[in-house]
């Protein structure tokens, strides 16, 4: 009997998922089509070990057994969901790219190379958020106090305001990340996709798939983002936006200032250091907006509909409920890698997994994460509500080996 296979691979702290989900060709012959999402992981040293990508390759050419990799997704412009195919083609397999023969890529719309061209406020967020960033690193560095690591990795995961690195291709900055996503297949396939699904919002009519992918037997529907990210923004602490001369002791015209005369300097960067909180929450402000940018795709297939929705958080959820696209699922790829805020409140949950289950088929979830990474993630509340009320779910986290899969079979 067909069977719809989802691995997900212990990458760590990250993401990597592939689908293997039975279809037809142009004749009606039967043959396997394959979506690969993701593939990245933190920069920290228990959860970022990139030597993971390498098993995770070569399991993922065993099963393509010479067959194109119909869909890549690159869900958003994070270096825990980006960096594994540049890292993987730099120093495992130089020919990697060239043995996926992809066929389709898919980028959220505001990956767009021109996108802040055409996108106006979107643009003014962004050249916010950039701001509060570089101001972020010059204040943390000033302050001469270490940096808890924490705070390190959401700087490496959201270094997408450094500009590509000037000798080439890195897999440290998600510029050249992105870059090589791009140019994974030609520009015809590269497809920079939101909503697919729901009402015009915002005078923008939702994404037509057509060409998008080759599936005839599946159906997609692309949940989220919406197109106008500037939506998925939030306020900025003003502290960390630079003041007016004199105004504060910590940025002047956006730059850290030294010990004003008179001034201990050990004092100073105390002040420095008690103040790092405005600067910690412009970082989370800016790691929500790429996260609630997250192409969030559910996959319908012989009455099975499955949902992955990267790193979207409530923001996002609140958007796609707004926009009436919630409905009952049977897979719940559990976003965020387990974090409180990547899983939708009681009454949106409900709505995707209602108790009782409107038909007969199980329902399960399942999360990449790793611990330790990040305080409090993974969730084990969330986990906890998940499994008490709506049943199994399986993590990477269960005795896998770096690179092991996790594998969900949905029978035809």
């Amino acid at each position: 009997m067909d069977k719809l296979v989802v691995r997900l691979y212990n990458v760590r702290f990250g993401d990597g998922v592939l689908i293997s989900v039975p279809d037809r060709d142009e004749a009606g012959d039967p043959l396997t089509r394959h979506i690969l999402i993701d593939v990245g992981n933190a920069a920290s040293k228990e959860g970022g070990e990139n030597e993971v990508f390498t098993p995770v390759f070569k399991d993922i050419l065993k099963v393509l057994d010479g067959r194109p990799l119909d869909l890549y997704v690159a869900t958003h412009e994070h270096m825990d969901h980006v960096q594994g195919l540049l890292w993987a083609s730099k120093f495992a397999d130089e020919n990697l790219a060239a043995k996926l023969n992809i066929q389709h890529v898919w980028l959220p719309a505001s990956a767009h190379p021109e996108y802040y061209d055409t996108h106006q406020e979107a643009k003014k967020k962004l050249a916010l958020a950039s701001e509060a960033y570089h101001l972020a690193g010059k204040a943390l560095a000033a302050s001469g106090e270490p940096v808890p690591e924490a705070v390190q990795i959401l700087m490496r995961n959201n270094n997408r305001f450094l500009a590509a690195s000037p000798d080439g291709l890195s897999h440290g900055r998600t510029a050249d990340c992105i870059e090589f996503i791009r140019r994974l297949t030609d520009q015809d396939h590269t497809h920079y996709v939101h909503r697919s699904i729901g009402a015009t919002s915002h005078g923008v009519e939702p994404f037509d798939l057509t060409g998008a992918h080759p599936f005839r037997e599946a159906e997609i529907e692309i949940w989220a983002p919406e197109e106008d990210s500037s939506e998925y923004y939030g306020r900025f602490k003003p502290t960390a936006l630079g003041a007016a001369p004199g105004a504060s002791p910590l940025a002047v015209d956006g730059e850290v200032a030294l010990p004003p005369a008179g001034v201990d300097a050990g004092a100073f960067y105390n002040l420095v250091t008690r103040r790092q909180g405005g600067f910690v929450d412009n970082l989370l402000a800016i790691d929500k907006a790429a996260n609630n940018s997250s192409i969030v795709f559910c996959l319908e297939w012989r009455g099975w509909k499955l949902l992955f929705p990267g790193d979207a958080e409530l923001r996002s959820w609140k958007e796609m409920n707004k926009e009436g696209v919630l409905s009952p699922i049977h897979f719940l790829k559990i976003g965020h890698h387990g974090s409180h805020n990547g899983t939708p409140d009681a009454e949106l949950l409900a709505k995707i997994l209602p108790v009782p289950a409107p038909d007969n088929r199980q329902r399960r979830a399942a999360v990449s994460t790793f611990p330790d990474t990040y305080s409090g993630i993974p969730h084990q509340e969330t986990f906890d509500e998940l499994r008490d009320v709506h049943g199994c779910i399986l993590s990477t986290t269960m005795g896998l080996a770096d690179g092991e899969a996790q594998i969900l079979e949905f029978e035809g």
